[in-house]
């Protein structure tokens, strides 16, 4: 489909710095501008990856988060669904670390949730 989602950052990147080139503005109005291209040309960078990091890391906080228990619903394949799917997922893993017992028999438990915040601190592209 065109324009595709690099063509419409780009564009909207090749406009600020026309607007940015071609006028006299403020010093704080041309680095908002700059600050607005810097912000573009990351979502650029990590929108390729955005959608198959959410699905993985969704598929791993609902295995966490069930610990094996039942399957779960269909899982959605639209940007913004899954991103909704995370943030609700992501809400109910504060909820499990904010409830879990602090005794000696869910140490395993807690470790599981460590290495899942390690691993999504250290993959995530967003």
């Amino acid at each position: 489909m065109r324009p595709t989602i690099h063509e419409q950052l780009s564009g909207v990147d090749r406009l600020l710095g026309l607007a940015d080139e071609s006028h006299s503005l403020p010093a704080e109005t041309s680095e908002l501008l700059s600050n607005a291209r810097r912000l573009i040309k990351r979502v650029a960078t990590s929108w390729d990856t955005a959608l198959p990091f959410l699905l993985d890391d969704n598929a791993r906080l609902s295995e966490l988060l069930n610990a094996g228990v039942g399957a779960e619903a269909p899982v959605p394949t639209d940007f913004t669904a899954v991103a909704a799917r995370n943030e609700e997922l992501r809400g109910s893993l504060a909820q499990l670390i904010s409830t879990i017992p602090r005794d000696p028999e869910c140490r395993q438990r807690r470790a599981e949730i460590g290495r899942y915040l390690q691993w999504r601190v250290a993959t995530d592209p967003t």
